[in-house]
């Protein structure tokens, strides 16, 4: 039998269909709000990425770490709820050296809509963090549309936390079309920081067809 609970997520998710979920190691089990995890990859895990090292945890307790969570993003000042999820986002970064899995359907085409990746991003920044799945490697573009011309750090991450992309672009009539090439197969995450909060109306990620034509034609 279908629970009530999975009834109501195939009725929002009409499309569904046309979807696959994201493989994960997601568990019921200290699930955090996907706002709290994007709020933590794109504000605390800049750092927390390059000291990671898969044995570690914070040894502090949730009451003594609350000062150093309110230190690196205040917004969380007066929200218990906030706090205590960044702090269980952080021990499962330091613990399992990866980022807190959530539930995401990727689209089968890897072409994403405000209706899919608007949850992945944080309501007065307009950072993005996005999860897009499994790449193998390879050369890829990705092409972003904006909702007004907007220079924009991105990043296309490993489950690794090692870099495929990152560099600034500045968009030209709303688009960008950035090559990226993957050296290693594995889950990826886009990650974006706007320099002045911009919404993505339109984002994919598309196999540069071009680039794999000229690497063919070049002479060994």
């Amino acid at each position: 039998m279908v629970s009530m609970k999975w009834k109501s997520v195939i009725r929002s998710f009409g499309f569904l269909g046309l979807l696959v979920f994201l493989p994960s190691a997601f568990t019921a089990e200290g699930e955090a709000f996907t706002e709290s995890v994007v709020i933590f990859n794109t504000i605390c895990a800049k750092c927390h990425e390059a000291q990671c090292s898969g044995r570690l945890s914070f040894d502090e307790s949730f009451e003594k770490s609350t000062s150093h969570v309110l230190r690196h993003y205040g917004q969380a000042s007066g929200k218990q709820w906030l706090q205590k999820e960044l702090f269980d986002i952080l021990n499962y970064m330091k613990g399992k050296c990866a980022y807190y899995p959530t539930q995401t359907l990727i689209p089968l085409k890897r072409v994403w809509n405000r209706a899919i990746f608007d949850k992945f991003t944080t309501l007065m920044e307009r950072n993005y963090f996005i999860p897009v799945g499994y790449f193998a490697p390879g050369h890829y573009r990705i092409e972003l549309e904006l909702e007004r011309d907007a220079k924009v750090i991105t990043h296309l991450i490993s489950g690794e936390f090692e870099m495929a992309l990152e560099d600034c672009f500045l968009s030209t009539d709303r688009r960008m079309n950035i090559p990226v090439r993957i050296e290693e197969p594995g889950d990826y995450y886009f990650r974006m920081y706007p320099k002045t909060p911009v919404r993505i109306l339109r984002f994919s990620i598309l196999p540069n067809e071009s680039k794999v034509q000229q690497d063919l034609k070049t002479p060994m």
